[in-house]
């Protein structure tokens, strides 16, 4: 079964194989195509766009408390945990105040890199 497909396509590459590999009619132009210049952010076509501007500063604030919670939690578990020998939760509270200031930092300037990353 497997010689026979193999066969198959084989016959078929050679007896297809010009009008795959062929210039495709009529050849792209200059001219035509979508103008991907012409394509911007709109925020005066959505409707109640003030709401969606609520509703993300509302889960950013969100972020930015979850993100200092978590670096808290860590500043305790980093000092709390060399007292009662517990070298283990010491290490993680080290490794969640870094994550913690990371994403408190990231969620921060997360009005900064989006505009970024539309204009380019």
């Amino acid at each position: 079964m497997l010689e026979t497909t193999g066969a198959w396509i084989a016959a078929a590459a050679i007896s297809h194989g010009a009008g795959w590999l062929a210039v495709p009619s009529p050849p792209p132009g200059s001219g035509g195509g979508f103008d991907w210049g012409k394509v911007h952010p709109d925020p005066t076509a959505v409707p109640r766009s003030d709401l969606f501007y609520t509703i993300m500063n509302a889960l950013m604030f969100m972020g930015g408390v979850a993100a200092l919670c978590g670096f808290v939690a860590g500043l305790i578990a980093f000092g709390v945990g060399p007292i009662f020998g517990a070298h283990i939760i010491s290490d993680r509270g080290r490794s969640m105040m870094w994550k913690g200031a990371l994403i408190a930092v990231l969620v921060g300037s997360a009005t900064t890199i989006i505009p970024w990353l539309i204009s380019q």
